[in-house]
């Protein structure tokens, strides 16, 4: 009976609007900036283009004279500035720039999958989120939101923009994929699914008594 109120939790998680691409993730903090902390080893990942309603994002950047990371900028070197759009109904929070092949920057603050890594905040020493236009909580990437991103000393040596957000795969594959990065986050679970969870424990903590 316990299983079976067990599967029929997990069947109503899985049956609410959630997220059809995860990914493995393996980090190394360097210490260079600031760490990445402790993470999951499952994430979510956010994309342009063909990534599903779910989890798509839009993506702009341009060039800035910010630094996130001013310990370690190069002032030769042009720092961007990415602009994220959430355009899912889902809100996200620890938000991490990943690079790709081919495209390095300076303010990282550890690897993950073997790739340069920052996370996306305002705290510490690299601080390269830099606005957070149309949210109400700060460091939750909210439905309609625009987070704009400060990548110091960014180049992509094959050729592609910060914006090239549109590959699915941390890092994403090797060319003709045409991505210069990626967006892990972690999503906020749902009103619903949260009360789910609850009744499900209760209703286990209930038959547990009974059955004492």
């Amino acid at each position: 009976m316990k299983r079976h109120l067990i599967t029929t939790l997990l069947v109503g998680l899985l049956a609410t609007p959630t997220l059809a691409s995860f990914t493995t993730v393996q980090h190394q903090d360097l210490s260079d900036c600031d760490t990445l902390g402790p993470l999951p080893t499952i994430m979510d990942e956010l994309g342009t283009g063909a990534f599903p309603a779910n989890e798509l994002i839009s993506a702009s950047f341009n060039f800035t004279q910010l630094d996130a990371c001013p310990l370690n900028s190069d002032a030769t070197i042009p720092n961007v500035l990415l602009s994220i759009t959430n355009l899912t109904n889902l809100s996200f929070t620890d938000l991490h720039y990943v690079a790709d092949p081919f495209t390095t920057f300076s303010n990282f603050d550890g690897i993950i999958n073997g790739e340069h890594a920052v996370v996306l905040d305002n705290v510490g020493i690299n601080r390269p989120l830099v606005a957070e236009l149309g949210g109400s909580q700060p460091l939750v990437f909210e439905p309609g939101e625009t987070w704009e991103i400060v990548l110091d000393d960014w180049v992509n040596a094959a050729g592609f923009g910060a914006a090239d957000l549109g590959s699915i795969g941390v890092p994403s594959p090797v060319l003709p994929d045409f991505s210069s990065g990626s967006i892990v986050a972690l999503p906020v679970p749902e009103p619903a699914s949260l009360s789910l969870l609850a009744l499900g424990a209760a209703s286990l903590i209930e038959r547990k008594q009974i059955n004492h």
